[in-house]
């Protein structure tokens, strides 16, 4: 017995000197106290970027974490993001793939998750000067046109319905659809939903596919905290590379919709699915590399808790100039085709435009508005473009 409590004894001096050495030798940025074997888990809660934000209230906007033995620094201010990503990146360019994003990277081959070095260089390559350049998003605009065109036409129905007329409602639906119908559009080249506001049976597949990514995305996988323990969590495993296939299955079904299409017609439109197709053999892209880059497109908001606009746009600002020209014509079309006043009994200067931040930042008290239309009605009319 003796023997026994002085060889735990020992083990757990040696763990703590070995914490202690690490960190002197390394200058680490202080932190919470590690436990042994499972560092910080205990510290960890369930939504990670509210723990780090209050984390980083007691120990300063950089601090160390220990999961399970594998040492994590976190930076929680633009400026030290800035000095990681921009000014040390040479250093720190290769990011920790954990198990899930291992997988559905497939092993890095895209680009967020790819490591430095010649696949990057490429893949980064065919990103700015062929999918993202002036040119392709000029052809685009088509696409984005008839995207504001349909949330008019939507807006003008409902607020005419005789039951809506002279009522308040949230804007947050529209401007969400019309951001998620552009970035289907862009990445996929279709449009899941239909001019009745009905979803195809792809786009039922392909809103349970991001549903479940989100569960996916707010479970903490133990078995990759505590290796040791990994042969215990075997459905983890299996619950992530089910879920890469259903992405890769319904990808893959895209894809050859768009192959035979071109082969039908000679051509190939300007939307990313079809521009990688048409790209694959001169920068030798593996159809992983091409299935991970359109999700690499669609998936960036996982993280939030619903297909919404915040997401939406959040994917968008990837790249500044859609971005821009997408939310420019929205709102000018939205100011151009509607009056809009606050519901009976609210003052303009009574709108709580206060901010509840998080992963996303949602407002406090969404905005409510009555929309009345400025225009004749046949102005309002969508007549949907095949792009």
């Amino acid at each position: 017995m003796a023997l026994l409590l002085l060889a735990a004894s020992s083990l757990l001096i040696l763990i703590f000197l070995y914490n202690l050495y690490q960190r002197l030798r390394f200058n680490l940025p202080p932190g919470p106290r590690p436990f042994p074997i499972v560092g910080n888990l205990y510290d960890i809660k369930p939504l990670k970027f509210r723990c780090f934000a209050d984390l980083a209230k007691l120990y300063g906007p950089i601090f160390s974490l220990r999961l399970d033995s594998r040492l994590n620094v976190v930076v929680t201010t633009t400026e030290l993001a800035k000095e990681v990503l921009k000014e040390n990146d040479q250093q720190l360019a290769d990011r920790h793939r954990n198990k899930a994003t291992d997988i559905f990277s497939r092993g890095g081959s895209d680009l967020i998750w790819a490591d430095y070095g010649p696949h990057y260089v490429k893949v980064r390559k065919v990103c700015n000067l062929e999918l993202f350049t002036p040119k392709r998003l000029e052809a685009l605009r088509p696409i984005r046109e008839d995207e504001v065109t349909a949330m008019v036409d939507s807006i003008f129905k409902d607020c005419t319905a005789p039951d809506k007329q002279g009522k308040s409602f949230l804007l947050r639906p529209y401007l969400g659809s019309v951001a998620f119908n552009n970035i289907t559009r862009l990445s996929f080249g279709k449009r899941f939903v239909n001019s009745e506001g009905g979803i195809d049976e792809q786009g039922q597949e392909f809103k349970g596919i991001v549903s479940n990514g989100i569960k996916i995305g707010a479970k903490v996988f133990l078995g990759e905290y505590v290796p040791w323990l990994r042969w215990m969590f075997a459905g983890e495993n299996d619950l992530l590379n089910q879920h890469e296939a259903r992405r890769a299955r319904l990808t893959k079904q895209i894809m050859a919709e768009h192959t035979l299409a071109r082969n039908k017609t000679g051509g190939a439109k300007d939307h990313f699915v079809d521009a990688l197709l048409t790209l694959q053999k001169q920068y030798d892209l593996s159809d992983n590399t091409v299935i991970t880059l359109l999700w690499d497109m669609i998936t960036a908001g996982m993280d939030t808790t619903s297909i919404s606009a915040e997401w939406a746009m959040a994917e968008l600002v990837k790249n500044p100039r859609l971005a821009i020209n997408l939310v420019t014509s929205m709102l000018g079309h939205l100011l151009h085709h509607f009056t809009w006043t606050p519901p009976e009994g609210v003052k303009p200067e009574e709108v709580d435009m206060s901010e509840n931040p998080g992963m996303v930042t949602y407002m406090k008290t969404p905005v409510q508005a009555i929309a009345t239309p400025r225009l004749s009605a046949e102005l309002y009319k969508r007549v949907p473009l095949d792009i």
